[in-house]
């Protein structure tokens, strides 16, 4: 008989501490774990931050949600793609102009989404 074997559960640490990111009117800090948007400060979820942090460090590069979910979430099987579409809809709410027509945290419709520094 196998030994059971659980899954590991391997969630995403950002490659930035104490950098500062710039994008639009954002301004990310790594070290403080702060957003700042238009001269204001913008509180996130630690959820959030990893979420973002995980984007800025794959621009342009199309991300799939089962990928977002593996890194973020560490593929928990109760946790749905429709998860990912939540957070991002909350993340777009904190860092977008406009929310509606986004810039940077654009959806690949049917795959996924990408930042667009």
């Amino acid at each position: 008989m196998l030994p059971f074997v659980r899954r590991a559960r391997l969630v995403y640490q950002y490659n930035f501490p104490g950098a500062v990111v710039s994008f639009g009117e954002v301004r990310l800090d790594f070290g403080r774990m702060e957003l700042v948007r238009s001269g204001g400060w913008v509180q996130l979820t630690a959820r959030e931050f990893r979420l973002l942090a995980f984007l800025l460090q794959h621009p342009n590069r199309v991300i799939t949600r089962e990928e977002l979910l593996d890194a973020i979430w560490g593929g928990r099987t109760g946790s749905a793609t429709r998860t990912v579409d939540m957070h991002i809809s909350k993340l777009r709410q904190k860092v977008e102009r406009d929310p509606a027509k986004p810039i940077h945290l654009r959806t690949v419709h049917c795959v996924g989404y990408k930042f667009v520094p």
